[in-house]
């Protein structure tokens, strides 16, 4: 169905307008050529480093001489001492795995042709199509969901032969050799150490003999008759009839003694895959995620897009984040460059987290899974850093992670003039605890809850609880900082380090009650009075005099206005302290709002459009949100900008993903909202959006909705619950207490 399809009249010309597939461990970029075509490919677990300890050297640091320094006002001092003595290396980098290239032979083309290539998001299958006078080549290609395997089949009319060369390359170091007369394998080692871009050093690139991940890739190609031949590094084919390519890859990022075992097996599998079981397994456990959820709106040119970008998100999700694989980075699980932006790492200050801000209410909860198994992860790394760094007992990690978990502070070689802007921010163990207990609430799994996540929130809890310091009648977090923003100081210069920013505070709110309702139901009392002292203690939500919600303790001024991050409005969204009842409160986000503007990256775009829908405002939010459709070609990168690359991935620029998937939190929260056992409907609809249907959306209590609506009012209503359950729903400006039972629907109907 071409509503659900990205469908194109040539190849791609560069990477931005190639096509996205994967299964989670496997990433594939397809450009669509029949001559010289490039599928980049992309490992999730091929990362550079081993895991070595990356803080500052500094175990010593005197923290009581560097919050003197903040409460004196003396930021640049507290500034100088952090850059010196917390600030350690940068985290690890997530590397392209290689690059297969197919050459076919086409005729000469004289100005008779017809080609498209199309990527279908109901099946997540390629298909493409070059005719010319009576000849038709045509390829599809998958990386299937029930596999480990990526399988792209040749087609020509019976008249044509399908001549081809096929190459395996990688940038990393390695080593490649023919088997099985069909086949390439293509071994390598990752790097010990690969720089971010943005730090200019002499050796950028840093091999050291056996250390670094092992990586294999596996190619082998099935023909039902013809020649296939090996020269030099190439695998040729001549045939009259199908050729079949398929490739598969491991590493050794886990189990390592068993490298040489999983290589093995990974080439006698691929030796024996049959196309069309191997297509129907793939386009059927894709079905089992994709028609979880359904999503229509009226036709207008406007919302056809819209409605494309938000399955698109969808898509993008289930084909880079499913159990067993890694959590998604900055560019999901497509990246081509050795030296990726911001490291294709995990910036956990708001894009890691933006992610997955879809998942539970999409009904993709278990493609949520990865991103909890990293927290795990980064939780036992981050109890040496809170013992190293803070001295404190507990775990807690910064604004960047990695497949390692690394969890201390970076920025210690930092080239920019104030580091501690991104880097001095403890904060991100607290928000990444909230997506633990949001998948609980979505899914009352208590075993879940009991085993995995209490444990690490409460290890978060127990940090926090060490790194507050009272002041002036309050607890305090110190150092502080509002994530990458500056504020103008009483002389007029621009600093980030101060104490209890309004973000830190938020953070703090959430984890700290989300931990007293997960003792209560777990009969838990270890921390709770200590907690529940310190959250009548922490500093209130404060308004400036400009009428904005203050992001700082003290009502500093932004050094710029229009700052990218929204960071002090965590409270409203994706926290859920700040509440329509609470005027005062509203308005000063609103105020915020307004006065940042609506420009920003494609990720802060979906920031926005989600805030505004949390206020209420669908209009203001459809307007972020075509904002963020605008079609943009820049790649270098820019703090500004927005926008999405042809094949539609979200442009910050360059790419990053979060965008994506922030676009489809936002549509979700415009179509509905949660508080506590309240459930409302079309909180925040655009006037464009009149007539429309959703199905499967998740609420907390695994409840599912399905919903319509026409001229902006619902007209049905059906809810399902597992367990029985008492809520209010709101619909239409009124308000209905109703009662679920376990296993049935309650079904409504409007006139």
């Amino acid at each position: 169905m071409d509503r659900l399809a990205l469908i194109f009249d040539k190849p791609a010309e560069a990477w931005n307008e190639a096509l996205p597939l994967g299964n989670g461990t496997m990433g594939a970029m397809s450009y669509g050529r029949f001559q010289n075509e490039r599928i980049e490919l992309n490992l999730d677990s091929l990362w550079s480093g081993n895991g070595r300890n990356k803080e500052n050297p500094n175990k010593n640091v005197d923290w009581d001489l560097f919050r003197k320094h903040i409460f004196a006002g003396d930021y640049q001092g507290a500034e100088n001492y952090c850059k010196e003595n917390v600030l350690g290396d940068w985290t690890e980098s997530y590397l392209p795995a290689g690059t297969l290239s197919i050459n076919v032979k086409e005729p000469i083309q004289n100005g008779n042709s017809f080609y498209r290539r199309e990527l279908c998001l109901t099946n997540a299958t390629e298909k493409i199509e070059f005719c010319q006078d009576d000849l038709i080549y045509q390829r599809e290609f998958f990386v299937s969901m029930s596999e480990p395997v990526m399988a792209i089949h040749y087609h020509t009319s019976p008249n044509c032969n399908l001549e081809m060369s096929i190459t395996l390359e990688s940038e990393i170091k390695h080593k490649s050799a023919f088997f099985a007369e069909n086949g390439i394998i293509l071994e390598g080692q990752a790097p010990i150490y690969v720089a971010p871009p943005y730090y200019s050093c002499e050796v950028p690139v840093v091999y050291e003999e056996g250390q670094g991940i092992r990586f294999a890739i596996g190619l082998y190609v099935q023909t039902n008759g013809g020649n296939v031949y090996q020269q030099a590094d190439k695998l040729f084919i001549n045939t009259p009839n199908d050729v079949y390519i398929y490739v598969s890859g491991v590493t050794d990022f886990k189990q390592k003694e068993l490298f040489f075992s999983k290589r093995n097996c990974m080439m006698e599998n691929i030796q024996h895959i049959q196309y069309e079981k191997q297509k129907k397994a793939h386009m059927d456990v894709y079905a089992n995620y994709f028609d979880r959820m359904h999503l229509d709106i009226n036709y207008t040119p406007d919302n056809e897009l819209a409605l494309k970008m938000f399955h698109y998100a969808r898509y993008l999700m289930i084909c880079s984040s499913v159990p067993g694989s890694q959590c998604t980075n900055l560019q999901g699980i497509w990246n081509h460059h050795m030296r990726a932006p911001w490291s294709s790492n995990y910036t956990v200050n708001i894009n890691t987290e933006m992610n997955y801000w879809m998942a539970e209410k999409a009904n993709l909860s278990d493609c949520h899974m990865p991103l909890l198994e990293l927290i795990e992860r980064t939780s036992k790394k981050g109890e040496k850093t809170a013992q190293d760094v803070y001295h404190l007992a507990g775990w807690v990690s910064h604004h960047n992670l990695d497949i390692w978990g690394h969890s201390s502070p970076v920025g210690q070689f930092g080239q920019d003039e104030n580091p501690c802007t991104y880097s001095m921010w403890p904060m991100s163990s607290g928000w990444l605890c909230c997506h633990l207990w949001e998948h609980y609430c979505y899914t009352l799994d208590e075993a879940f809850l009991k085993k995995k996540a209490f444990p690490i929130i409460q290890g978060a809890v127990e940090f926090y609880l060490g790194y507050l310091v009272p002041y002036k009648g309050y607890y305090v977090t110190a150092p502080s900082t509002s994530p990458e923003n500056t504020f103008l100081a009483p002389d007029m210069t621009t600093h980030s380090v101060t104490f209890a920013s309004t973000m830190d505070i938020s953070i703090l709110r959430e984890l700290f009650g989300l931990y007293l309702k997960a003792c209560e139901i777990l009969g838990v009392e270890d921390f709770t009075n200590a907690v529940k002292n310190v959250l009548q203690k922490l500093p209130p939500y404060k308004i400036g005099k400009e009428g904005q919600l203050q992001e700082w303790f003290y009502d500093y001024p932004e050094a710029d206005i229009n700052h990218r991050h929204i960071s002090h409005l965590f409270g409203l969204y994706p926290g859920n302290q700040i509440h329509k009842e609470n005027e005062p409160l509203i308005e000063a986000c609103r105020t915020s709002l307004e006065r940042r503007g609506d420009k920003g990256t494609g990720w802060c775009m979906a920031w926005k459009a989600c805030l505004w829908a949390k206020l209420g405002d669908g209009n203001h939010a459809l307007t972020l949100l075509k904002n963020q459709l605008r079609l943009t070609r820049e790649e270098a990168c820019s703090l500004v900008g927005g926008g999405i690359y042809p094949n539609m991935l979200c442009a910050h620029p360059p790419f990053q993903i979060d965008g994506n998937f922030g676009f489809a939190a936002a549509v979700l929260e415009m179509l509905v909202q949660y508080e506590e056992q309240k459930i409302v409907f079309l909180p925040a609809l655009p006037d464009e959006w009149k007539d429309g249907m959703a199905e499967g959306v998740k609420a907390p209590g695994n409840i599912t909705l399905n919903f319509k609506w026409k001229e902006k009012r619902v007209t049905e209503i059906n809810l399902k619950s597992p367990i029985d359950a008492k809520l209010v729903i709101l619909y239409n400006g009124m308000e209905e207490e109703i009662v679920l039972n376990a296993g049935s629907s309650y079904q409504k109907t409007l006139i």
